[in-house]
């Protein structure tokens, strides 16, 4: 790359074209960064994504429905009122918090969460491939306008400003998340570290001199100034000494890293507005509970991990939390009726999760369609709440500037009371 200079670039032709160059040369290890405002309008908006299928109904269980423990004689966790160990912990008079997610018991008592139940996507699908990808890019069915890009990437569009910094939209993952595919070119990438060039100083100095030149008097000198800049104030994140406020401990998992990376982020005030993190695998066919030999299988593994890291990123940001609001989902729910495996099967409606500082002071949103088998559709939870009217109040609540008509096409939206009027 030093070979290259800035006079052989321009030489070649526009600026644009030194861009298109200077990409070909970027390690591919290193992010593509989208462009962030500085002042940002509304919150930043935390999109976990639990993939697989995680089965809400042992998650948010409704015990207040007899057809609940009719159709799970071994999977169905114990009403609150029972004597056992591992009974729910109460949420209102019908819906019980699965008790190895107790540490989100006190969130939704003081009204900083609360979970949308018998949500989803109306079009109904048991692929995983094809759920997720549905509700990632946000539209019902194929060929529909904006169906390449994601919800967020049309959000984070809608939202651009000429002064946007490199910093507005982060994937923790080796690969962007459909969610924000689209105009903007997010940034995906595994690690704070992965900026840092393994603390290589000589090659990220190289590196940066050579941008600088590169740049340098070009039609593109304000974005490279801006790549420049935020690469400098995340090389000064040391992730690996960072103390989580509130005595707030985050596991060494990859949702653990992805929030804690995430809150270093929103602290660090680098103009962060969107950051997805995915947790996972939940597609819990067999040995769901508690296994025959008094083993544990994977979903309480998986939802105790999931609660533990989504109050720990609660607590750490308690102090910027009416700023940042958190949405969880998963592809789909589960089937109401467990198989003979120990397990349960691929569903269709699901529960969300949205947290914050000013989301409803109601623990559980549901309009119950119940589980009585005459109830189901095709033996699964009824769709009663459009996952798109979730997103689409939170945007409209909280990111006042975007356009839900362009985010979620085609959809009318209505709203449910996710977020305080």
């Amino acid at each position: 790359m030093s070979k290259l200079s800035r006079r052989e670039m321009l030489e070649t032709g526009a600026a644009a074209c030194a861009f298109g160059a200077a990409q070909s040369l970027w390690p591919e290890w290193l992010p593509r960064l989208a462009f962030a405002r500085d002042a940002i309008a509304g919150d930043v908006i935390v999109c976990i994504f639990l993939r697989g299928g995680a089965d809400c109904l042992n998650m948010i269980a409704p015990f207040g429905d007899p057809a609940y423990y009719q159709a799970r004689r071994t999977l169905a966790l114990p009403r609150p009122d029972s004597a056992a160990k591992n009974r729910l912990l109460p949420l209102d008079d019908f819906f019980g918090l699965n008790p190895d997610m107790k540490a989100l018991a006190p969130l939704f008592t003081a009204g900083h969460l609360t979970a949308i139940h018998a949500a989803g996507a109306p079009s109904a699908s048991r692929s995983h491939f094809e759920a997720m990808d549905m509700l990632e890019r946000g539209i019902e069915g194929e060929g529909k306008t904006g169906a390449d890009s994601g919800w967020l990437g049309r959000h984070l569009l809608a939202t651009s400003h000429a002064d946007d910094s490199p910093l507005r939209a982060i994937g923790w993952d080796e690969t962007l998340p459909t969610s924000l595919r689209g105009y903007v070119s997010a940034n995906a990438f595994r690690s704070i570290s992965d900026y840092h060039l393994n603390g290589q100083t000589a090659q990220v100095n190289q590196m940066t001199n050579a941008l600088s030149a590169l740049y340098q008097g070009s039609l593109l000198d304000t974005a490279a100034t801006a790549t420049l800049d935020a690469l400098h104030t995340v090389s000064q994140i040391d992730v690996a000494h960072y103390k989580a406020a509130h005595g707030a401990i985050y596991a060494d998992t990859d949702l653990g890293r992805g929030l804690k990376q995430t809150a270093a982020l929103i602290k660090a005030d680098v103009g962060l507005e969107v950051a997805c993190v995915d947790h996972g695998n939940f597609d819990t066919h067999i040995l769901q509970g508690v296994t025959a030999d008094g083993g544990v299988g994977a979903f309480p593994l998986l939802v105790k991990e999931f609660a533990d890291n989504l109050r720990a990123f609660h607590d750490d940001l308690l102090e910027h939390m009416g700023h940042v609001t958190v949405v969880a989902m998963s592809e789909f729910g589960r089937r109401v009726q467990e198989n003979g495996a120990g397990g349960t099967d691929h569903g269709h409606g699901g529960v969300m999760y949205v947290m914050g500082g000013h989301v409803a002071a109601k623990p559980v949103i549901a309009k119950w369609p119940g589980l009585n088998p005459d109830f189901l559709s095709d033996g699964d939870l009824q769709i009663t709440a459009d996952y798109r009217d979730v997103l689409g109040e939170m945007l409209l609540a909280r990111t006042p500037n975007t356009n839900v008509a362009s985010v979620f096409p085609g959809h009318t939206f209505k709203r449910i009371g996710v977020m305080r009027a």
